[in-house]
């Protein structure tokens, strides 16, 4: 281990193999390494790949069962990095066979999976429009940027640019595969604005936020294969702007049925996630559905998907309501109690606490998350006016104390004073993203800092404002 590590590592059981006494030690994310190649180079052999299958349909969509198995936040990073590095090997082989038998029908997934992402994209439509206005040799100042996750040969990324993608992305674990792809384009680098397609090895949680933020977001048959499906198109969709796609998209197998024994539930994936069913209205806003309904299994919504026999898959097609809006708005009227204080001495985001127990009611209609809307204290002359405000309905799973269901309030403008036992009255518009686990406190305050430019932003827009009494009037700074 190099010295910056030797205060960070926990040692583990010895293990020996053929004779080598071996010491595993297990490291925070940022010097992890895999097991199997650590063993191969001690060993001197390379990583077993003969017993997989050329195809990845041997990773199980069943997360829960590799989370379960590892406990705390260094196990679950150790066992991620190890799993990402098998599956790198398992497309590095894809690489090397046939693409027809390991990818087939891509060219005709890729048109349909181009098609689902772009096909009266409001942002395609924009664009066209400002073409038709601009003047001659005026280049357009907007772009249309798609995040490919799953790179296979290409065919994907081209059809891609040629239905009016500026700028695409393609990630993947193999750089093999990343490399056999990129032969058909330009090289850019990963770095700089210029129109075209780049290629980066990397996860989809580490894509940085300076490559968005995204308005199409597709996984290549690839979402099944990750650690954990459902946490990696979480914060997929958190690299997204409103009216955003989000395509995935799974092969079945050649006997006609699933390729795993588990189906992706997208349905449980998607419900608490700022997107609605491409075929369920989305410009009309998110339908919340509430905690009960989730937990007895209820389902406002069909799963989304459809079956094209023109390339074997199986597509889901989501979208990002305009301004991250609700369909239906909540209003919560509670007095304002005391809470924990970390809001203000630790993170510098003061925040008002309302009673949750006043708030049954309206706590039945929302998820575990964050959202934003307009707050004001009806009883207070100088207060009674709207201002903006950031509303987060959790329990707090980043901190250890995180038990039991709080409604926090941070009004985006300087009360100037406590107002503890006031009537705050406080309206919900829009939903930003679930309540989320992050990897440690600087990582918690960028998100918060990043969800209150978000909510600014949608909060000056006209829309916003009608969806509520503007008899009030609004805060002159805001």
């Amino acid at each position: 281990l190099p010295p910056s590590c030797h205060s960070r590592k926990r040692v583990a059981p010895e293990r020996r193999t053929r004779g080598i006494k071996v010491v595993v030690y297990t490291m925070a994310s940022a010097c992890a390494f895999s097991a199997v190649h650590a063993l191969a180079r001690v060993t001197r052999r390379a990583p077993r790949l003969a017993s997989r299958a050329i195809r990845p349909s041997r990773f199980s969509s069943r997360a829960s069962s590799r989370l379960s198995a590892a406990g705390t936040n260094l196990e679950i990073a150790f066992e991620k990095t190890k799993h990402n590095e098998e599956l790198s090997c398992t497309r590095d082989t894809m690489v090397g066979g046939c693409s027809e038998c390991t990818m087939p029908n891509e060219n005709e997934r890729a048109v349909v999976l181009a098609d689902a992402a772009l096909r009266n994209h409001s942002r395609l439509l924009q664009m066209e429009q400002g073409a038709k206005t601009k003047t001659k040799g005026e280049s357009s100042k907007m772009s249309l940027r798609v995040l490919v996750v799953g790179a296979e040969t290409g065919k994907l990324v081209s059809e891609l640019l040629a239905k009016g993608a500026t700028h695409v992305l393609v990630i993947d674990h193999s750089q093999k595969m990343l490399d056999r792809s990129s032969e058909a384009f330009d090289a850019l680098g990963v770095a700089g604005n210029a129109i075209g397609a780049r290629f980066l090895r990397a996860d989809v949680s580490d894509v940085p936020a300076y490559q968005g933020p995204f308005d199409a977001i597709i996984f290549n048959d690839t979402l099944r294969q990750e650690f954990d499906p459902s946490d990696s198109l979480r914060r997929s969709v958190l690299l997204t702007r409103p009216g955003a796609r989000v395509v995935v998209s799974e092969r079945e197998g050649d006997d006609g049925g699933e390729r795993d024994s588990v189906r992706l539930d997208l349905v449980s994936m998607t419900r608490d996630l700022p997107v609605q069913a491409i075929d369920d209205n989305p410009s009309a806003g998110k339908t919340m559905c509430a905690e009960a309904d989730f937990d007895s299994g209820d389902s406002s919504q069909d799963d989304s998907s459809s079956f094209d026999s023109t390339c074997s898959s199986n597509v889901w097609t989501y979208e990002v309501p305009p301004l991250f809006s609700l369909a239906n708005p909540v209003a919560m009227t509670a007095p304002v109690v005391a809470g924990f204080g970390r809001g203000s001495k630790l993170m510098g985001v003061p925040t008002a606490n309302l009673a949750p127990e006043l708030l049954t009611a309206e706590l039945s209609k929302m998820r575990r998350g964050v959202y934003f809307g307009y707050a004001r204290l009806p009883n207070d002359v100088k207060h009674r006016r709207w201002c903006k405000c950031v509303v987060n309905v959790g329990e707090r799973p980043t901190f250890a104390d995180g038990e039991g269901v709080t409604v926090e309030v941070h009004a985006l403008r300087d009360f100037g004073r406590d107002f503890y036992g006031e009537t705050a009255q406080v309206v919900v518009v829009g939903f930003l993203r679930p309540e989320m686990r992050f990897d440690g406190f600087q990582a918690l305050v960028a998100r918060i800092m990043a969800d209150i430019g978000i909510a600014k932003n949608a909060l000056d827009d006209t829309r916003c404002r009608e969806r509520v009494d503007r008899g009030f009037g609004f805060n002159a700074d805001e």
